[in-house]
């Protein structure tokens, strides 16, 4: 009965959730590369939510970059909205990149993709990409202006996704492996988004808890257990959520 009540709860927690805006004006933001704003256009006005507002970097050579820390929670990106500024359809990005960190410092490339030039100015519009992971931080760079301008410069930048509170689930099945399984009761414990584990406790086939996992957030721990061969579960608790992890100890 526990184990039917366990896999209940975990079908329980598999919803799917609407996009919604990631980035807002309170986040911190630094610009990223060689970078040289006039006073009142720098970095921290692409993501102020005004559109009358612009970031505008002259030394456009090495694009125009900035990076978002979105705090304690982590973000699935799954799209990006780019708005054009006011004035110099010439000086707006044809190509955009995404990239996601959990550490502030090695980032990893999410998505890359192209912006077609347009007239239009105050003109938002979103590309989707395919990503699973979320990030604590997000860093986004324009490059290869729309002509020979000597600048690059984009009103506002979104990127919209899903929470870690409303995509807990997905964001935590996605992040922990169990290597090798099966196994003979020593094994890894991968959690690749490091994401914050409440409980890990150990269930035997007949839904008996066994033991509570003493497992924290670091992407990786060696773990030894002391049972006997047979089929586990790990129902593992993040937040509001939870998985359950099969266990195959031989």
């Amino acid at each position: 009965m526990k184990t039917k009540l366990l896999f209940a709860a975990l079908a329980c927690g598999m919803l799917s959730f609407a996009q919604s805006p990631i980035f807002t004006p309170t986040m911190a933001v630094t610009s990223y590369g060689s970078v040289s704003s006039p006073f009142g256009e720098e970095v921290d006005k692409i993501i102020d939510g005004n559109v009358n507002t612009k970031f505008l970097d002259f030394n456009h050579n090495d694009g125009m970059g900035f990076t978002v820390n979105l705090g304690a929670t982590a973000y699935v990106a799954t799209s990006i909205t780019v708005t054009t500024a006011n004035d110099a359809v010439g000086r707006d990005p044809q190509n955009f990149e995404v990239l996601g960190s959990n550490d502030g410092t090695n980032f990893t490339s999410i998505a890359t993709g192209t912006i077609p030039c347009v007239a239009t100015r105050f003109h938002p519009r979103t590309f989707n990409f395919s990503n699973d992971n979320g990030y604590l931080h997000y860093r986004i760079i324009y490059s290869t202006q729309c002509s020979s301008e000597n600048s690059l410069q984009i009103a506002e930048t979104q990127l919209n996704g899903e929470t870690l509170s409303a995509n807990n689930h997905t964001l935590l099945e996605n992040s922990i492996q169990i290597v090798p399984n099966p196994n003979n009761g020593r094994f890894t414990f991968n959690n690749s988004n490091n994401v914050a584990i409440d409980s890990a406790i150990l269930y035997d086939l007949s839904g008996k808890r066994i033991t509570e996992l003493n497992i924290n957030t670091a992407l990786s721990q060696h773990i030894q257990l002391d049972v006997e061969s047979g089929i586990y579960f790990l129902n593992i608790t993040s937040h509001s959520s939870n998985v359950v992890k099969k266990i195959i100890v031989h």
